[in-house]
């Protein structure tokens, strides 16, 4: 993947990436000009640094994968209890927003097989936690605690964006979710 850029233009490069997660968060189908307007640059430097719609999303995809593993790092997810380490992951998740399940569903994320191995990184820490969590108390296919806990994390942006569940009710319901039906199963 590229290195960051330092400087005025990795000021702007970071402005424009960040202003692309606010946009697309809120409409998934933000034009450009929408984009590069909230970044305060115009067209024509969003372009310059994104000659194509692609070229940015393959960016962002990249940009929002760095924040959602400095996150995890920073939830630390290998101390202290299992469960309190989780709900911190949670939290940091939930903070960054839908734009993370629309970056990795988006056709030209998926597409780019390099691009793809990438991403599929950095929630090591969060699955160790999901296996400390449930200490061999549950019988289910490998990789399926992965996937439910970032399917839980998606049904999250939904419930905040779309029916207005305030965010401690989305953490507590990603927790009791994956407590009583993952974790310790009665």
């Amino acid at each position: 993947m590229n290195f960051p850029e330092t400087g005025a233009r990795g000021r702007t490069r970071r402005a424009i990436l960040d202003a692309a997660m606010s946009a697309l968060s809120a409409d998934p189908a933000a034009p450009l000009a929408d984009i590069a307007a909230a970044a305060h640059v115009g067209r024509s430097t969003l372009h310059r640094y994104f000659p194509e719609r692609a070229d940015l999303i393959r960016a962002l995809a990249v940009h929002v994968h760095a924040i959602s593993t400095a996150a995890v790092d920073a939830a630390d997810p290998t101390n202290g209890p299992p469960v309190a380490a989780l709900r911190r992951v949670v939290e940091s998740q939930l903070d960054l927003g839908p734009v993370v399940s629309h970056i990795y569903g988006d056709p030209l994320v998926l597409s780019d097989a390099e691009l793809m191995t990438h991403l599929d990184t950095g929630d090591d820490a969060i699955i160790e936690a999901l296996h400390r969590a449930a200490e061999g108390r549950t019988k289910v296919p490998s990789g399926w605690a992965r996937r439910v806990f970032w399917a839980l994390l998606e049904a999250g942006f939904e419930a905040a964006r779309q029916d207005g569940t305030p965010r401690h009710e989305v953490v507590d319901a990603i927790m009791t979710t994956l407590t009583e039906g993952l974790i310790n199963p009665t």
